[in-house]
């Protein structure tokens, strides 16, 4: 599968399966029986993969398109005793994305909501 890697084919086949179905790198390792290191070595290539490939995506998005901001986080952070704010004001993340009429979606993680930042996206 990978040329320079001295796991078998199956157990890189067995930590994308993990990868896919969300277990954390800890839990993997323990099926697995390899170190919790090297899992989360795999998973972090995984992931460079996933973003090369939806960056190289993301000049293709053809035709009508939808594009709207969204806010994630928890709804409280601890040690903040503020009143709960909605929107901008907020200590949430915000991320930007552009969902195709025929089914693709890019998102990404913008560090502001200006018009100059998701103009540049």
């Amino acid at each position: 599968m990978l040329r320079n890697s001295k796991l078998s084919d199956y157990f890189i086949k067995k930590i994308i399966q993990c990868f896919c179905i969300d277990i954390p790198a800890r839990k993997a390792a323990l099926l697995l029986g390899k170190n919790r290191n090297t899992i989360n070595r795999w998973y972090g290539i995984f992931r460079q993969v996933i973003y090369r490939h939806q960056t190289a995506l993301k000049d293709k998005l053809l035709g009508r398109v939808e594009v709207d901001e969204s806010y994630f986080g928890a709804k409280r952070h601890r040690g903040y005793h503020g009143k709960l704010k909605r929107g901008c004001g907020t200590l949430k993340q915000p991320v930007f994305g552009v969902f195709e009429r025929d089914g693709r979606v890019y998102t990404e993680i913008v560090p502001d909501c200006k018009r100059l930042t998701l103009q540049a996206v």
